[in-house]
Order: C-alpha cells, then structure tokens, then sequence
C-alpha cells in the first residue's frame, strides 16, 4: 500500500531526531496532524510535506516547532480562507516558495506588512528574493519594512514600487545613518508625486507680509479718497476765491502727492523684500548647483592627472628596458676589451687596410645577424623559460621570467591547512610568538593576533590607522611568524602594477602580484587610500577565497591561486575620502570595502617604551605630548596635526645613542616644526598641567620645549 504523505514526513523527522532532540516538539505536532487531520492548518498533506522538508533541510538557528508556528502564521496571511482562498493554486504556491531553502523567510526578511503591500505576489516573490542578496539585508529589515510600507503609497504601479524599494534598501543597508537615509528616500518619493515639504514659518511669514502689503494698500486708498474730497472742496472754494486759495491748493496737491507716493514705496517694499527673499532662496540652489558641477570637474581633474602619471610609469618602463639594451651593448664590448679581441683586431687593421672592408663587411653581418637572433628569442622568450649563456650574466628580467615559469607547489602553509583544526594552527603559531618574544625580546602590537587572524581565515584584512603608528612593521612580523615571502608593493597606481606588461620586444613583465598568486606570499598593499580607486578595483578579481580561483593574466597564462596567498591592506582614512591630515587620500569603492576586513590599529604605548627603555625621560615627555594633541583633537572635533609616532620613538633612540642630536634640536626637529602658534601655545597649556606637579623626570625636556614655544611666540625666528 502507498505510504501517504503525512507518513513519509514523520518518516523524514524521525531521521533527523537521531541526529538532534530539537526535532522531538515536530514530531509531537506532526503525529497530532496524523491522529486528527483536521487540524492541518496548511489544508493538504502535500503542503505540509512541502514545508517540513524545507524546515528539516534549513540552516536556520530557529528550533522547528517556532518555524512551524511561523509559518501557521504566514500562511492564514498567505492564504486567509484556506483552501476557499482565491486563485489557491497560486497563492499556495507563493506561500511555499517564501518557505524554500534560502528563500525570503529563512533570509529572515518576510513581514506581513510589507508582503501586503504587494496585489501582484508574483513580483513581490522577485523584489525579495533579489533584496535577499544583499548582504546586510537581514540585520536591517526593520528599517526596510517601515521604508517599503511609507514608500508604497507613492507608487500606483507596483513594478515602479518594486524598483523603487530595491535600490532604496541598497542604499539603508550602506548608509551610517539608517533614519536619516529612509526620510532622505521617503522625502525624493514625496518630490517625485509633487509634495513638497513648505514649513509653517515660512507660510506665516508670507501670510504675514501679504497682511501687511493689503494694509498699506488699504491705506493708500483711503488717502486717496481723503485727496479727491478735499479736491472737490479746493475747486469749490477756488471758484468762490480763485487768487487766494491759488496757493493753497497747490501746496496741499504736493502734500498729497508726497503721501501717495510714500505709500507706493512702501508698497513696493515690502513687495521687493518678498522678491528679495524668493531670490535668496534660488541662488542658494544655483551656488549648491554650481558647488556640484565644480566637484564634478575636480574629480575629472584627478583622474586625468592619474592617466598622465600612469603615462608617465609607462615611460619610465620602457626607458629602463632601452639601458637595460644599453647595458648590454655596453658588457659585450667590455668583454671585447678584456679578452684582448678588440686589440687584435686594431692590430690587424694596421698591418693590412684589406682587412679593414673586411671587418666592414662582418660588422654589416653582425648587425643583421643580432637583430634576427633579438627577434627569435623574442619569440621564444614568450613561451619558454630563458637559458642563460654560461659565462653571460643574466638581467634581472630574465632571472623573474626564468623564476615565473616555473611549476608551483600547492601545498599550503600549515597555518593556512583547514584539514587541521583552527584551534591546533592558532595555538601553533602562538608558541612560536612567545618564543620570539623569549628569544629576541620582540614586541607585538596589541591587535597583533587579532590581524593576524584575519590573514589565517584569508579575510583581508585592511589596517587603517595614523601615519607611524607601526602598520608596515606589523606585516612584516606576520610574514616573517607565518613563514612566507613578503612583497610590499606600494599603493596601487594602475592596473599594470597587478597584471603586469607586454614589453616592446614581445616578452612580458612579471610583476610581484603575479610571483605571490601563483606561488604564494604576503602581498601588502601599503597607503591604499593613496592610490588609483579604478585600478585597485581590479583587486576584486583576486579577493575571492575559493579552492578553484584562478585569473588569466594579459600574457595568456591562466594561473590558479596559491593556498598561501594573502593580501594586506593598509592606509589612513577608513575609506572615505581625504580629510584635513591626509588631503590626497580617494574614496574607496563599496565592492572593494566590503571584500576587507576592516582594523582600526592606533598606536601602541607599549612599543614606544620598549624603544625608549633606556631614555625614560624621553617616553614621559612623548607621552605627555601626545597626551596634548589627543586634547586639541576632542575640542576641535578633528585629527590633530603632527602627533608622536612609533617612527619618532626609533628617531630619538637613534639620535640619543649616537649624540648625533642634542636635547633642543630634537625637541625642535621631532616636537616643534610644522606647528603653528596657535596649535604649539594650546600643547603648551596642556602639557604644563602635569608639569605642575612635582617629581616629574622629563621636566628639563619640557623647560627647553617651553622656551623655544616662548621664542617662536614673540617673533623669533624659526630656524
């Protein structure tokens, strides 16, 4: 007999409880659905089969028996007459479709509101399932589900609206500011059906001026009917004494002349100060305009300056390749000289001129034969590894060419082998830390473990932190802990510095990125906020962790990705732009900031006392400074200018063990210049707080740092 449906759900549950108990409360629900159908609330067995498979199969943190009272909930919503529903086929349909593996509800993002909002479920299926690949969809689906709700009476057509809402949620889900961002939306929503948003002191204001214009006016009338009755009365008594109120008369048709013209002027003011102020509120939008279109040409401005140095790199390429020529030519007639050819040769020449056509004539052949022979290794040089002459000296291209031909090995660092338990690797390299530490009395910064477990589950991380505050040294300990090459290769400026080049002779320049993806190594992408965004995006291609990734490079070769490389960002803004320390920084693509990991890494007391263990005056002082401008930084509401750094610790260490400086010109050279007045009297204020208190062992520092402040302050000159 056929096993009914209901029967090969129980089956399925029963399976899964022997993996885990959660599944008991199912199984209870299930075999009361058996024993008493009726209270199937999904209407058919094949529904319920439907779901609890997709509930059994789902990944979610929900225990069962709360998604399956989610999904009662969803479907009286779904389907509100059951079976009696209209269109039931369809709309059954749609409630198991949101119920599917990956679908809108186990994507965490149905809510009856929003589904509401949508006649046509069929694109409502469409617009979430598309919300639902973005990333960060799920942590803000309370703001998209207010956003979609206060959208929907915009929009008479429910396409519109669908398009509408997902380029709305893609911008929520970037922005800093989530409210903010849904009233910025809702408010262009608004604009576009013709709602504007006039306040109420602007309406009083103009009700205001119109009381005050109908006054004038009012009362510019009543002058006016006050002139024509003494008009009459003048003409009366003219005609009774036409020489004696002659006079009269016409200074009293000044005065009233005077009067309606005051009362037009007034008229007119107040008319002008309303055209005045609508005026005001144009050209506001035409200088924001303007500020726009400026914008606009400077980041046009930028980015031809970055085509011309790329220009410029190119160049500089192709001039290295002509003295690498040069140097060549310049060994092979060395080699003639040494050898002592070329000397015989001019002593041959002298006894016989006959010889000399015939040296003519081999230097002609010569000259044929090398450029045929250039060319045919050309050739070959593209799809060969290149054989050195023995006794030839190789050029550094041809050692690269020759080390990038070579077959890689896959094997992956044990650190990075996911075949060993993370825990095990990370424990590993641990032991391996402290007995640096042991050993060589090394210090590591305080997000040392944190960076370096970023590189270890291949997240890429991106340090972002103040100039010297020990990010290049980090690296370098992480490369040299892991095991693994180093490249520092700079911040990005063109493509070519990741794929490399065509040369004019038809070979091709490898770059390091090339060397570290096809056989491993640490890539460090230093000052990345510095270079070219365009030609960093194209590290997109290369982010991607996947066992199988592989890129084809411009000289046709398709190279898979070694288990061993790693990519390590760093720069001083957190991608958003320059700032008043760091003016030339650019503002980094969304795609690429969300393939990194971002760290912020400030800096680290602990090194600089390590640094300055032998001169504790000297780590007091720079603690107290930096002490000051962190100050100057809170009440400004921005980055202070020339802080202490980690690379100003190594500086005065080296200048106090050689007494290559003394105390004033490092406190002038390391603490003092590039600060204005004003900034060096605030430093001054605030470092003399702790000074004022006694025992203080870097006082003498702060003697000679107060009086050349003093100097500076009443006009001498810097020098």
């Amino acid at each position: 007999m056929a096993k009914s449906r209901i029967d090969a759900v129980m089956q399925a549950v029963k399976a899964a409880l022997k993996k885990d108990d959660k599944y008991v409360p199912l199984s209870k629900y299930l075999a009361v659905v058996k024993r008493e159908p009726e209270k199937n609330v999904f209407g058919s067995e094949e529904t319920l089969y439907e779901l609890v498979d997709s509930i059994i199969t789902s990944r979610s943190e929900k225990k069962p028996i709360e998604m399956m009272n989610d999904a009662e909930d969803i479907y009286r919503t779904v389907l509100p007459l059951g079976e009696a529903t209209k269109d039931y086929g369809f709309a059954n349909a749609v409630f198991l479709k949101i119920f599917e593996n990956n679908g809108i509800y186990h994507s965490g993002l149905f809510t009856k509101e929003l589904y509401l909002c949508f006649n046509d479920k069929q694109i409502y299926i469409e617009t979430m399932c598309t919300i639902a690949d973005i990333p960060t969809a799920e942590k803000n689906i309370y703001y998209i589900n207010t956003f979609g709700c206060e959208l929907r009476q915009y929009y008479s057509d429910e396409k519109s609206f669908a398009s509408s809402l997902i380029s709305g949620v893609m911008k929520l889900c970037s922005a800093h500011d989530k409210e903010a961002e849904c009233e910025r939306l809702i408010g262009y929503a608004q604009m576009a059906c013709g709602i504007y948003d006039i306040t109420e002191d602007r309406i009083a204001r103009s009700e205001m001026m119109l009381k005050n214009s109908e006054e004038t006016l009012e009362g510019a009338r009543h002058t006016l009917d006050l002139t024509e009755d003494r008009l009459d009365s003048f003409k009366n008594f003219v005609e009774q004494n036409e020489k004696t109120i002659k006079d009269l008369t016409l200074s009293e048709t000044e005065k009233l002349t005077r009067e309606a013209k005051n009362a037009e002027f007034k008229l007119r003011e107040a008319f002008d100060a309303f055209l005045n102020e609508e005026h005001d509120s144009i050209v506001f939008e035409k200088d924001k305009l303007v500020r726009e279109v400026i914008d606009s040409a400077d980041s046009k401005i930028r980015e031809l300056k970055m085509l011309a140095a790329g220009i410029k790199d190119n160049t500089a390429a192709e001039l290295f390749r002509i003295n690498t020529e040069a140097n060549k030519a310049i060994d092979r007639a060395s080699s003639m000289l040494n050898n002592g050819e070329l000397k015989n040769i001019l002593t041959e020449v002298n006894k016989s001129s006959d010889l000399v056509n015939r040296i003519i004539r081999v230097d002609e052949f010569s000259k044929n034969f090398d450029t045929e022979k250039a060319e045919a290794e050309a050739a070959a040089a593209a799809v060969a590894p290149v054989q050195v002459t023995a006794g030839v000296r190789p050029t550094i291209v041809q050692i690269n060419a020759q080390r990038c031909t070579e077959p890689a090995d896959m094997t992956p660092n044990f650190f990075f082998d996911e075949t060993y338990p993370f825990k095990d690797r990370f424990e590993k390299l641990m032991e391996k830390k402290q007995e640096d530490i042991a050993k060589n009395n090394a210090l590591y910064h305080e997000h040392f473990d944190d960076i370096i477990t970023a590189v270890i589950e291949d997240s890429n991380p991106y340090m972002i932190g103040p100039s010297g505050c020990g990010k290049t040294f980090l690296v370098g300990q992480i490369a040299r802990l892991l095991g693994l090459e180093y490249l520092d290769i700079g911040y990005i400026n063109e493509e070519y510095d990741l794929l490399g080049f065509q040369t004019a002779d038809g070979g091709y320049n490898y770059p390091a990125f090339y060397r570290a993806y096809k056989y491993g190594g640490i890539v460090f992408c230093d000052e990345f906020d510095n270079g070219n965004i365009r030609a960093a995006v194209k590290l997109n291609s290369f982010m991607s962790n996947s066992k199988d990734a592989s890129y084809c490079f411009p000289n046709g070769e398709r190279v898979m990705r070694h288990p061993n490389f790693r990519i390590i960002a760093a720069g001083n803004t957190a991608g958003d732009g320059a700032d008043r320390n760091y003016s030339t920084r650019e503002k980094i693509e969304e795609s690429l900031m969300q393939r990194f990991t971002a760290i912020y890494v400030d800096y680290d007391n602990r090194l600089e006392k390590d640094i300055l263990r032998d001169h504790p005056q000297w780590f007091e002082f720079a603690a107290v400074f930096r002490n000051a401008t962190t100050a100057w930084s809170k009440e400004n509401q921005t980055a202070a200018p020339g802080i202490f750094t980690t690379r100003d610790a190594t500086s005065i260490k080296k200048y106090l063990d050689h007494q290559s400086y003394d105390v004033e010109a490092i406190v002038r050279y390391e603490f003092i210049e590039t600060k204005d007045n004003e900034y060096l009297a605030f430093l001054q204020r605030e470092m003399a707080k702790y000074y004022n208190g006694n025992g203080r062992i870097s006082s003498g520092i702060f003697s000679v740092f107060n009086k050349i402040v003093f100097e500076i302050r009443n006009g001498d000159t810097r020098r």
